[in-house]
């Protein structure tokens, strides 16, 4: 067991800018800091003066935003004068989305044609620019592998609010995994559900000097994070636009995850499909990612897809081309005008039938396929929803006996159900699929073959692991076999070396 060193989780609603009051009373700081390397002077009695004539007439909110944008202005010019050009570009683009009082508009101004004359030089000389618009090329992660040292993680989730639920099972996911790693360093957790964006985040953050950061996990904050260039290696809990070299992300792929359900065609060389979808929205969107990847492998099979208008019973017989045997019996009677003794015959040709159905139809699959002669034929379920443990153990004799791609977290929950447990009420969050991205996040970063690879595929105790080109990773569903009545509800199909 490793002993974590320092574990900060801080929940602050103040302000996160440098502390007003000292500010406020420490005037003669302000000009010690800023005024020698300005390129030339800036009257700050003169504004001084001419605010002195409407403060008695202001709100306490509006002396509030007058110190807020004042602030920033002031870590502008700052940053100005150290050459820290991203910064700059940050406190800018902030002031910009509070909109910038009347006041302030010359100081602003005049640091936006700093800002300009800046990257003209840079882009003269042939210099990158390093902005939320520039797209590198992956690089090896910088992550504090061995144990950490003196190295800090920060991570960045929403915990209460909204997200509350998902962004806790991520933070136990990870602080289970670097405890596993053995991790020492400093760990230092932020509540971003508790400020309006990341440049909030930022400011705390930056105290910090983390190494690596985990997160944002919400869109916007992750949109707005990767727009900071802040330079710190970050690993976004999202499916991003586009990467930056020091940047990785992760998220669930269902749609991705029909890549799990090829390799296994593939493996068991089943040419002939025959496709069910229904009426819910994921049922098509999963056919069609389906349907393009197989189109693009080199199938010489036929692929079949029947929709479920009203019932599956209606659908199945349609595929089994029951109704042209039918068709052929009554031409043939009554070419012969005798009564025949007649079965319907069932096509033959069909290897597998997938099912990318929800619950209520996937539990009709089987017994229909049976009634209409298809027995023999294997049978997979792609659920467009990850099923409920409930739902398992009302209908194992529905789905006894065919494949299923589900998520890994799925399985322990069955086992716990199988060995009749009663006191598990399958919320467990170690086996939710948030909890896995924790995990699975630590895992991708701790080893360089991993976070650094491209076009990967590999698998792990929580599903299988396609990377993309740019680091964009996804944790994919996995294939079982579905037992009735075993202990282990669900037996794992192997495909990595498929």
């Amino acid at each position: 067991m490793y002993v974590m060193r320092h574990l900060a989780v801080i929940f602050s609603v103040g302000c996160l800018m440098l502390p007003t009051a000292i500010f406020a009373n420490e005037r003669g700081e302000w000009d010690e800091l800023l005024t020698p390397s300005m390129p030339y002077s800036m009257s700050w009695e003169h504004t001084e003066r001419e605010q002195t004539h409407h403060e008695s007439e202001q709100t306490v909110e509006d002396q509030l935003i007058r110190v807020e944008q004042e602030i920033l202005i002031l870590k502008a010019e700052l940053a100005y004068q150290n050459s820290e050009h991203n910064e700059l570009n940050n406190y800018i683009h902030q002031l910009n989305s509070m909109g910038i009082l009347p006041r302030f508009k010359e100081r602003v101004a005049r640091l936006n044609i700093f800002l300009t004359q800046n990257k003209n030089t840079l882009s003269d000389t042939g210099t990158m620019i390093e902005s939320y618009l520039t797209v590198t090329g992956i690089q090896p992660l910088q992550f504090p592998r061995g144990g950490g040292g003196d190295s800090t993680i920060a991570v960045l989730l929403p915990l209460t609010g909204t997200y509350e639920q998902v962004g806790n099972q991520i933070l136990e996911g990870l602080t289970d995994a670097l405890t596993s790693a053995d991790f020492v360093g400093t760990l230092v957790v932020l509540d971003t559900a508790l400020y309006a964006n990341a440049f909030e985040v930022w400011q705390l953050a930056k105290a910090y000097e983390p190494d690596f950061i985990f997160g944002p996990l919400r869109k916007t904050i992750a949109n707005q994070w990767q727009s900071l260039s802040t330079g710190i290696p970050t690993f976004y809990f999202n499916e991003m636009r586009f990467l930056n070299g020091h940047e990785r992300a992760l998220s669930p792929s269902k749609v991705k995850g029909v890549e799990v359900l090829m390799r296994f065609l593939e493996a068991e060389s089943y040419q002939n499909i025959l496709v069910l979808t229904d009426n819910h929205a994921a049922s098509e969107k999963l056919e069609s990612a389906f349907y393009s990847l197989w189109h693009t492998s080199e199938h010489t099979g036929t692929y079949q897809q029947q929709h479920i208008d009203k019932t599956v019973g209606e659908a199945v017989e349609i595929a089994s081309n029951r109704e042209h045997s039918k068709a052929r019996q009554l031409w043939l009677q009554s070419l012969v005008d005798v009564n025949l003794f007649f079965k319907p015959r069932v096509r033959k040709d069909i290897d597998v039938v997938i099912s990318f159905l929800s619950e209520r139809n996937a539990i009709q699959v089987t017994a229909i396929l049976d009634f209409y002669g298809f027995s023999d034929i294997p049978r997979v379920w792609y659920p467009v929803q990850v099923p409920r443990v409930s739902f398992f153990k009302k209908n194992l004799s529905s789905l006894h006996a065919s494949y299923a791609v589900l998520p890994a977290y799925v399985q322990p929950n069955l086992s716990f159900f199988a060995q009749e447990k009663d006191a598990f009420s399958g919320e467990n969050n170690q086996f939710g699929l948030f909890y896995a991205l924790g995990q699975v996040a630590v895992k991708i970063v701790n080893n360089s073959a991993i976070s650094d690879g491209l076009e990967l595929y590999i698998e792990t105790e929580f599903g299988a692991i396609r990377s993309s080109s740019v680091g964009q990773f996804y944790l994919l569903p996995m294939m079982y076999w579905v037992n009735q009545n075993e202990t282990e509800v669900l037996s794992k199909i192997n495909l990595e070396t498929r």
